[in-house]
């Protein structure tokens, strides 16, 4: 066995109770001290340069730098001169504008104040039923009235308004005439269309042109052939069927005129029936003359050679049937 070694003791030192072994302590190694920030500063901060002079700008010549300026503005004026120009054109001629203006206003007042562009003549033409009062009433003219104070259009839309009047022209002529020329409607039928049985029928003027302009009042016509036996409601929801079966009738009144069977004997009534067909009843005795449908020129030939073989043989029909589609030449006739 070894033998333990004893470490010598030092002064002042101590052992532990139980330990045979002497614990020396350690030494640390102390480090130096930093050194103070300013010392480091100045080791780390490198030495600035020393500054450069700045060079002095060369002095520019009086002469050079009015020719910038001239070149300056003139640039400037190049950028502005069309917007000027614009600008004044445009001014120019609101003053133009606002003058013409003024000018007009004092014109308009002059014209419409002055006596001598007051109405002193109004020409008429065309008026047959109507009477002159009437016609210039309704067109708004007047004798002594300034020109201007009523627009020809707007004469003209109040003439073609009348009820009795189917065209309208008028003219201004300046300084102070007026010319008129109307067209009235000329009524060659009377429509009775049938209303509720306490009303009766509801009469209504046809005119040459197959159109309904008015409705029967106290004064108008009444001794012209009455339309008969058309239903109220199919002739007010069928326009095409109304248009082309008055059309039809005003055609058969001029062919029966054109025939020369009206002096002899007129007609009375013309009856629409149901499958569109034409009647007509003609003179005192009312005799029913059945045509069918169209055309009728070649049926009012024959109806004319048979009354007239009737009056040879002086007798009176009291029907003549013209509307065999089988045999259209055959005509049936009874005798009263």
């Amino acid at each position: 066995m070894t033998a333990r070694t004893k470490a010598p003791a030092k002064r002042n030192g101590r052992r532990k109770r139980g330990d045979d072994r002497a614990v020396e302590p350690r030494r640390e190694k102390r480090r130096p001290p930093p050194a103070p920030a300013s010392k480091q500063n100045r080791r780390t901060k490198p030495k600035a340069a020393p500054a450069e002079p700045v060079p002095r700008a060369p002095k520019v010549p009086l002469r050079a730098r009015a020719l910038v300026w001239r070149e300056r503005a003139r640039s400037a004026w190049a950028r502005t001169r069309r917007p000027l120009w614009v600008a004044a054109r445009v001014g120019l001629v609101l003053v133009v504008v606002a003058g013409a203006v003024a000018v007009g206003r004092l014109v308009e007042r002059h014209v419409r104040t002055s006596p001598a562009f007051a109405t002193k003549t109004i020409a008429l033409e065309g008026a047959e039923r109507l009477g002159r009062e009437e016609v210039l009433e309704a067109a708004g003219l007047a004798p002594g009235q300034n020109v201007f104070d009523m627009a020809p259009e707007d004469a003209q839309a109040r003439l073609v308004a009348h009820p009795w009047i189917a065209e309208a022209v008028v003219r201004r002529r300046l300084p102070d005439t007026f010319e008129v020329s109307v067209r009235e409607h000329r009524a060659v039928a009377v429509l009775a269309l049938g209303r509720a049985e306490d009303e009766g029928d509801a009469l209504y003027l046809v005119g040459e042109d197959g159109t309904v302009f008015k409705r029967v009042t106290e004064g108008d016509p009444l001794d012209l052939p009455v339309i008969t036996g058309i239903d109220r409601a199919r002739f007010s929801r069928d326009r095409a069927w109304r248009a082309s079966v008055l059309v039809e009738i005003v055609a058969l009144l001029s062919d029966y005129r054109g025939a020369g069977l009206w002096r002899r004997e007129p007609i009375g009534e013309v009856h629409v029936g149901p499958d569109d067909g034409l009647s007509l009843y003609v003179g005192e005795d009312a005799t029913q003359i059945r045509l069918g449908r169209g055309p009728f020129r070649q049926k009012l030939r024959r109806l004319r050679r048979v009354l007239d073989r009737l009056d040879e043989r002086e007798a009176s029909p009291a029907y003549v049937l013209l509307d065999n589609v089988r045999r259209p030449d055959r005509v049936t006739v009874r005798l009263r």
